[in-house]
């Protein structure tokens, strides 16, 4: 019987992931427990996991906590991470000043969960946390899979996998699964009749072959397609990436604008390629709105709408299986580079293709990505590793150096403005920071 244990469980992946883990025959017979420290999200998703584990008329037990500290990771198989530290994920204090506060500063953002200003700070009061749950489970459960959702994804990735080498850290996320379903709906196909490689830093994986079953290469027909001015909008910043670097790479325009210069210094850029600068509010209700009274979700748990049983694409259940199982899996993995690109730094935080079977799992070789390729990536992953870096050695100096050579951040302002705006963002998130970074939060 594994144990898994889903830290964040009240989070939008909570009630999914039960649907996807039980819809595992091998699966069924499982230890499920559910972490949040919201009672108002923890209670209606292990309140929806058991009426899946009814559905099925499964031997798993659910159970709820609101701590994972004091033994909850005993005996744990599976791991999975996926909680916003210190307040809600994408509105509300302190995500707010990680938006607000670099605005003022002529530093725009989208999204600032995996790069950035914003992301660096981010990862500075998450990154504690997840440190913490990889060395009790060193202790309690060593040998166990840590599945990381946590943004930003390959700062924490890195960092947890270099801290806790006893557990096996994989950083998850889904920009491949969505990112191939889009190229076949622009083409016309099912992702079914295609086949592609991928490879790159998360959010930033570029698909360097992509062809149909035959053999035929697609990019000609999605340069076509994309001629289209409907489609065009949909992904504005990748196909213009597409046009001028020739490889379509994943996540959405807003996303892909923070991690290059080009686009957000330019605010003449941002109607035609579809990105919008975020605006958040300080203060947001204790409950999500995905279990609002009227929500689909709440609707499926009362009755007024069947569940939704089907399985998704998520990983981390995939993984379960195949450890547990007979079953091989292939699947983009965020991991250490140890060689698997060529040229990056062996110590690099990457996203490529992986085997995953009973014995484990298995990053393959890409070798070297084209070189334009491989530099608008590196321009990201070096910001990604300096703050990743900063973390394990507790540096603020490598952390305020990681927001000065984020090419976005770079681009927006000078090296003394960006420090300016780095310590005003730690004054803000002193009550977040000052247990693992201390008293002197200035650079």
């Amino acid at each position: 019987m594994p144990k898994i244990v889903f830290i964040g469980a009240g989070s939008g992946f909570g009630a999914q992931s039960a649907v996807d883990i039980l819809s595992f025959p091998e699966l069924r017979d499982c230890e499920l427990v559910l972490v949040d420290v919201n009672p108002n999200h923890l209670e209606p998703v292990a309140e929806y996991a058991r009426k899946v584990v009814a559905h099925y008329d499964a031997p798993a037990r659910v159970r709820t906590a609101s701590e994972w500290r004091g033994g909850v990771l005993d005996g744990a198989d599976y791991v999975m991470t996926s909680f916003a530290q210190g307040g809600p994920a994408y509105n509300g204090v302190p995500y707010h000043h990680e938006i607000a506060i670099p605005a003022k500063y002529g530093i725009p953002q989208c999204v600032a969960d995996t790069a950035g200003i914003g992301g660096v700070v981010r990862t500075m009061r998450t990154a504690p946390e997840l440190l913490a749950i990889g060395r009790d489970m060193e202790v309690r459960c060593p040998g166990a899979y840590l599945f990381n959702y946590v943004n930003p994804m390959s700062m924490l990735t890195r960092t947890l996998a270099l801290a806790c080498p006893k557990v096996h850290m994989l950083g998850l996320c889904h920009n491949i699964q969505y990112g191939i379903r889009d190229l076949a709906r622009w083409l016309g196909v099912s992702h079914k009749d295609l086949r592609y490689t991928a490879a790159g830093v998360n959010h930033m994986d570029w698909f360097l072959r992509l062809e149909y079953l035959d053999g035929r290469d697609a990019y000609p027909d999605l340069l076509k397609a994309i001629e289209n001015p409907d489609i065009y909008r949909q992904r504005g910043v990748q196909f213009e990436l597409l046009r001028e670097f020739g490889h379509f790479t994943t996540e959405s325009a807003r996303h892909c604008s923070e991690y290059l210069p080009y686009y957000l210094p330019r605010p003449e850029t941002w109607e035609r390629l579809g990105i919008k600068p975020r605006e958040t509010k300080a203060e947001v209700d204790n409950t999500a709105p995905r279990w609002g009274q009227d929500s689909d979700l709440r609707q499926q748990l009362d009755g007024r709408k069947p569940m939704r049983l089907a399985r998704t694409f998520e990983y981390g259940m995939h993984i379960m299986h195949a450890l547990e199982t007979d079953a091989v899996y292939r699947m983009h993995l965020n991991v250490i580079n140890h060689g698997a690109i060529t040229n990056f730094p062996d110590d690099y935080c990457v996203e490529v293709r992986c085997t995953v079977d009973r014995t484990g799992v298995h990053p393959e070789q890409v070798g070297r990505l084209p070189l334009q390729l491989a530099a608008l990536c590196r321009g990201l992953a070096d910001m990604q590793t300096l703050a990743s870096d900063a973390v394990l050695e507790k540096d603020l100096r490598k952390a305020l150096w990681a927001c000065q050579i984020d090419p976005a951040t770079a681009a927006c302002a000078p090296p003394d403005r960006i420090r300016a705006c780095f310590n005003e963002l730690l004054a803000a998130e002193r009550p977040w920071l000052e247990e693992f970074w201390g008293t002197n939060l200035s650079v």
